[in-house]
């Protein structure tokens, strides 16, 4: 090895000369001076520049040696003479080493220095006191050294252990102990050389540790000691290039130590490589690095250096696993892109096939931009990883994407999750590289990969990006159109799924839809997506857009298809008619209706009778506008309007129902029964039909046609299915015949009324004091105070239902009643018998007086009065009788007076009683009451009582003039 020959004893010619000279000056003063101490520094000149032009005389050596003979003839100091044989030596040694350079043959040229270091050392061992400046160690370091010249290593060998066992302080020990190592490493004692360069490694010199840590790490590494090795390497490496800033600067210190330096960090990393080799490849350097406490900047050197060593070996798994083993251990380091590219590279190297994709993959993944990796160097990962990147996530996708297409033509389950492999490598390429020319490619690639991948929201987004963002020629129509049917898959996919969803996918077709038809216009399915994104506004309740985007689709040039304007003209008859534009919805429902018969048979579409129904409902609403602005005659008009439009319509019914609504709202009497007589007929069955009798009323009433109002409410009460209608309408019909003249017909709803509605009390009162009334008027008296009876009946039984009005009433028909009993006490003349005729009158007063209290028994006050004063009357009445009945014939004048007088004493407490009950009953004037009875009273008490209630008024005037 070059290293042994190593000429590391050389001293420079120069050296030895300068030395000599200044040695022998110092000799030639020794002894010099008064005080024998020779000269001092203060004797020395002044220090002077040299001059810079003068050359220095080249020195003779032969000149010298003799010199120093001359001066070891004179000398007889035995140290003195010592120092001359040393400074002899060496010119002796230069002398040799010149002549061994000047040489071309390989015979010995240093016996004669060899000889005189041993001569000295032998003076050196025989002399007690040893000369000062002449030290053993040095003299045996240049003995050694002349013997290693000149080939005798072993005699050098021996020379140096000597050294290092009798001076191990000596300042030669660090050369000393390289040297031994060096003769113990060429004869193959390894342990011996790593011992002893371990020694220079911990001695002193700098100049030698570098050098003795190299081949200590040799040493062990001969010896099969790889791990020391590899420290004892590093530690070399540390010295070397550890000091770099970090791993990026590892190059540029490469250059900075020199090509010498650099060349020993090669030989390092390579030995290193080795020994890695035969340890456990990458898995020693992560232990290496925690024995040495922590990683280190030229840490990747190793493993590239390992990683290569297996490759050159061919051991293709071994290198791949290397680099693999540093990727994952320094996931964030600058290199760690192109080591997962040597990854790759020898795979491909070593022909397998089946290990390059996961390694692309893994590679992909690492690095691409949704890796860590990435993200924390913002994309700048090299341009090398990018160019790398950019070719892989394209193999990747085409490979995922033709395995996906393969497994779908067999009809194999797993092309889905295919798909969306290959949709992941596609969506990783778009997103990395947003301004490649294949982009919009590899877009379009990644929207049919997700298409079929089953993820149709990714898939839109997508389709829109190549047909609205990239505007591409070839694609964008295609992708355009799919972002058209992706929504409507996700719409039919979507019913169970929230509403703000469904709404989402519906919205985005129809922006699809009016993008496309904006951008790709030329394009023939243009119109076409048109026309159903004016249909998916209308589903919506958009109506505005519905109605733009369908008059778009009316007016595209060239034409649309029949069927297209028939939708649209439809679609724009909805949109009109929601958004209250009626007449206009008006006009486009007739255009529908003229392209019916040629286009009507479209599944969905409706038929004549509907459109015409929505063409009555435009007019409908027109007449509402009409009436929202306060024009019913415009209304009514635009009503009517309809039953002539489309008089088989539903809505021709309801129109002319309302005109006659209005029309009486107007008090048009006159034009509403005609409208209504004209829907009677037309429609006799519609269900409003039933409802017109009751309009029919008041439009009669309004005429005064009592008869014909009177009718209505006959069908009224005859088809209502309402309890209180039907009670109602045949109390009203009895009103209404009994005002037209109508009295049968009045006497029998009044009758019916009064027999089938107990309840309300006071309707059916009413109805038997109508009856008592038109009775009376037909002179049926018997009836008459049948329903009197029936009215005092009614109120008795009426219970807490009893009211003011019933009271009066059953108090008229009493006193009605009891008018038939009070006529008959008063027909009845008492005659001879008198018992007889007596008795017959007092069982009449009886009855009378009876029927008189059951009026007063009411309480109402203008029957009260006239009740008292018949009861009054009763009495007056009898007494008078009594006293103008008939007398007997047969009695004399005395027995005639004795019988008046008994008359008198029989009639005085009837009329004591007359007046008694006339006066109660004038006293009720005293409260305010003055009506007929009172009055009858005063009249009575007047022939009674006349002294008293016969005077006549006397009036006192008053003057108003002032005296």
């Amino acid at each position: 090895m070059k290293h042994l020959n190593q000429p590391l004893f050389r001293i420079s010619m120069l050296a030895l000369l300068v030395s000599g000279l200044i040695q022998l000056q110092g000799c030639s003063v020794v002894g010099l001076g008064d005080d024998g101490r020779g000269k001092t520094l203060a004797d020395l000149p002044a220090a002077k520049i040299p001059d810079g032009k003068a050359k220095v005389e080249v020195v003779d050596m032969a000149r010298i040696e003799q010199s120093y003979q001359r001066a070891l003839a004179a000398a007889e100091d035995p140290a003195l003479r010592q120092q001359i044989m040393v400074r002899l030596a060496d010119l002796e040694m230069a002398r040799a080493e010149k002549a061994q350079l000047d040489a071309s043959d390989l015979r010995r040229f240093y016996d004669k220095p060899v000889a005189m270091y041993r001569e000295l050392l032998k003076m050196q061992a025989e002399n007690p006191q040893p000369v000062k400046g002449i030290e053993a160690d040095q003299l045996r370091y240049k003995l050694a050294k002349a013997m290693s010249l000149d080939g005798r290593n072993d005699e050098a060998s021996q020379v140096l252990d000597q050294l290092a066992g009798t001076n191990p302080n000596s300042a030669f020990m660090a050369e000393t102990q390289f040297r031994r190592a060096e003769k113990s490493f060429s004869d193959g004692d390894y342990a011996a050389a790593e011992r002893n360069y371990d020694a220079v490694v911990k001695g002193n010199n700098p100049e030698l540790k570098q050098n003795a840590l190299y081949m200590k790490g040799w040493a062990q590494f001969k010896r099969g000691d790889y791990d020391l090795a590899l420290k004892s390497f590093a530690l070399v490496l540390d010295q070397l290039i550890g000091h770099a800033p970090s791993a990026n600067d590892v190059d540029a210190t490469l250059a900075d130590i020199g090509a010498s330096k650099a060349n020993l960090v090669k030989d390092t990393l390579r030995v290193m490589g080795l020994s890695l080799s035969y340890l456990d490849g990458a898995k020693s350097i992560s232990q290496l690095q925690t024995e040495l406490g922590g990683g280190r900047v030229y840490e990747y050197l190793l493993y590239q250096q390992l990683g290569q060593l297996y490759l050159d070996q061919k051991r293709y798994t071994d290198s791949a696993e290397t680099y693999q083993h540093f990727v994952q251990h320094n996931a964030n380091s600058d290199f760690a892109p192109s080591f997962s590219i040597k990854v790759i590279d020898v795979y491909q190297q070593g022909d397998f096939p089946t290990l390059v994709l996961p390694a692309k993959q893994d590679f992909a993944e690492r690095y691409g931009i949704s890796s860590n990796y990435w993200t924390q160097r913002k994309g700048a990962i090299g341009d090398n990883a990018l160019a790398y990147l950019h070719q892989s996530l394209q193999e990747l996708a085409q490979f995922e994407h033709a395995q996906a297409q393969t497994l779908k033509a067999a009809k194999n389950p797993e092309a889905t999750v295919a798909f969306g492999r290959a949709a992941k490598w596609y969506r990783e390429f778009v997103e990395t590289f947003s301004k490649d020319a294949q982009v919009a490619e590899m877009t379009f690639l990644l929207a049919e990969s997700l298409n079929e991948a089953g993820d149709l929201p990714a898939a839109m987004d997508a389709y829109e990006q190549v047909a609205y963002g990239y505007m591409d020629k070839l694609r964008g129509a295609d992708s355009g159109y799919a972002a058209i049917l992706l929504p409507q898959q996700l719409i039919q996919s979507a019913r169970s799924l929230p509403d703000n969803r469904l709404q989402e996918w519906q919205n985005r077709k129809i922006q699809n839809a009016l993008n496309f038809a904006d951008v790709y216009r030329t394009d023939p399915r243009a119109v076409l997506v048109l026309a159903e994104a004016a249909n998916d506004l209308l589903q919506q309740e958009r109506y505005d857009d519905a109605k733009m985007v369908a008059e778009r689709v009316i007016e595209w040039q060239p034409p649309a298809e029949g069927k297209l304007l028939f939708s649209s003209w439809l679609i724009l008859g909805h949109s009109r008619f929601e958004t209250k534009e009626y007449a206009a919805a008006e006009q486009a429902y007739f255009q529908v209706l003229n392209l019916l018969p040629a286009y009507g048979n479209a599944p969905g579409a409706p038929n004549a009778q509907q459109v015409r129904e929505r063409i009555a409902a435009s007019i409908y609403q027109q007449a509402q506008a009409s009436l929202e602005f306060g024009d019913k005659d415009s209304a009514v008009a635009q009503l009517l309007r309809i039953t002539q439009v489309t008089p088989d319509t539903e809505i021709a019914i309801k129109a002319q129902y309302d005109a006659g609504v209005y029309l009486i709202e107007q008090e048009k009497w006159a034009q509403a029964e005609n409208v209504y007589l004209g829907f009677r007929k037309k429609y006799p069955s519609h269900q409003l039909a039933s409802t017109l009798p009751a309009k029919m009323v008041l439009i009669y009433q309004n005429q005064n046609k009592w008869q014909q109002a009177a009718d209505e409410l006959v069908v009224m009460e005859r088809t209502s299915t309402d309890p209180d209608v039907k009670r109602q309408s045949l109390y009203m019909g009895a009103e209404l015949y009994e005002k037209s003249g109508k009295r049968a017909q009045a006497i029998e709803q009044y009758r019916r009324y009064a027999t089938e509605y107990p309840r309300p009390l006071a309707n059916n009162l009413e109805a038997q004091f109508k009856l008592t009334e038109l009775y009376e008027l037909a002179g049926d008296k018997a009836k008459r105070l049948y329903w009197l009876q029936n009215i005092i009946n009614t109120h008795n039984r009426a219970g807490a239902d009893k009211t003011d009005r019933s009271t009066w009433m059953a108090a008229s028909a009493q006193t009605e009643l009891a008018q038939a009993s009070y006529d008959e006490f008063t027909r009845i003349q008492l005659t001879l018998p008198l018992k007889n005729s007596l008795q017959r009158k007092r069982a009449a007063m009886e009855k009378a007086l009876k029927a008189q209290e059951q009026i007063l028994a009411f309480g109402v006050g203008e029957f009260t009065t006239e009740a008292s004063f018949k009861i009054g009357e009763v009495y007056a009445q009898l007494s008078r009788d009594l006293m103008n009945s008939q007398r007997p014939k047969d009695l004399d004048d005395l027995a005639l007076e004795q019988y008046e007088i008994l008359l008198e004493e029989q009639a005085y407490p009837f009329e004591e009683k007359a007046i008694e009950i006339h006066q109660a009953n004038a006293q009720r004037s005293w409260k305010g009451t003055y009506d007929t009875g009172v009055k009858r009273s005063f009249d009575a008490l007047a022939k009674l009582l006349p002294a008293r209630y016969n005077k006549m008024e006397s009036r006192v005037e008053v003057s108003n003039e002032i005296h």
